[in-house]
C-alpha cells in the first residue's frame, strides 16, 4: 500500500514486452495471442484475468484456487460499467468525453482516475487520491480493464475509419 497522493504508471518492462509493472506495487503479464488474458501479481498473490464473451468486454479475475474475486460488467450503451473486487462493488465511469479516462468510484467516493491507451510502453496512468486505502490487486485489475476498453475503442475507431474510407473511395 502507498501512503500519499500518487500518479502511477503501468510501464512495460525493458526485458519482456508482455510484462508491465505498476510502480513497485505489482505486475501484469499479458498472455495469449490477442492479450485476452493476463496474470496480475502483487504482494505474493497472483490472479488470472480473462476477457469473457465476444461482443462485450466482460472481464473476470480468479485467484489461485480458481475462485472469481473480481469482475467487470460493461454497460450496454455507454462506456464504463460495474467493477467488483473481493465482494466490494465499484463503478468505472467515464471521466472524459474525448479520452479513454475513467474514474473508479465506490458509492460517491472517487478512488482513482485511470487514463488508458491501447498499446505502448505506458498503456495506463493512474492517479490515486488516497493510495493507502486502495488494494494493489484492485488497481492492477482496473488497469487491465481500462487498457482493454482503450484497445476496444481504438479497434472500433480504426474499423469506422476504414469503413468511411471504403464508402467514399
Amino acid at each position: 500500500m502507498l501512503s500519499a497522493m500518487a500518479d502511477l504508471e503501468l510501464t512495460r518492462s525493458r526485458e519482456d514486452r508482455r510484462l508491465y509493472e505498476l510502480a513497485g506495487l505489482g505486475t501484469l503479464r499479458l498472455e495469449g495471442m490477442f492479450s485476452r488474458r493476463a496474470t496480475a501479481e502483487a504482494g505474493g498473490v497472483a490472479w488470472s484475468l480473462r476477457r469473457v464473451g465476444f461482443w462485450r468486454t466482460a472481464i473476470d479475475a480468479s485467484d489461485a484456487a480458481g475462485n472469481v474475486v473480481g469482475a467487470f460488467d460493461p454497460r450496454a450503451l455507454r462506456r464504463g460499467g460495474t467493477l467488483t473486487w473481493n465482494a466490494r462493488a465499484f463503478e468505472l465511469r467515464p471521466a472524459s468525453r474525448w479520452k479513454d479516462r475513467y474514474a473508479l468510484a465506490e458509492a460517491d467516493r472517487e478512488i482513482a482516475v485511470l487514463d488508458g491507451r491501447s498499446w505502448g510502453r505506458r498503456p495506463v496512468t493512474i492517479t490515486v487520491d488516497e493510495p493507502g486505502a486502495v488494494d494493489a490487486g484492485l488497481l492492477l485489475f482496473a488497469a487491465y480493464v481500462v487498457r482493454s476498453l482503450a484497445e476496444d475503442s481504438a479497434s472500433a475507431a480504426g474499423g469506422a475509419a476504414a469503413g468511411a474510407t471504403a464508402a467514399t473511395g
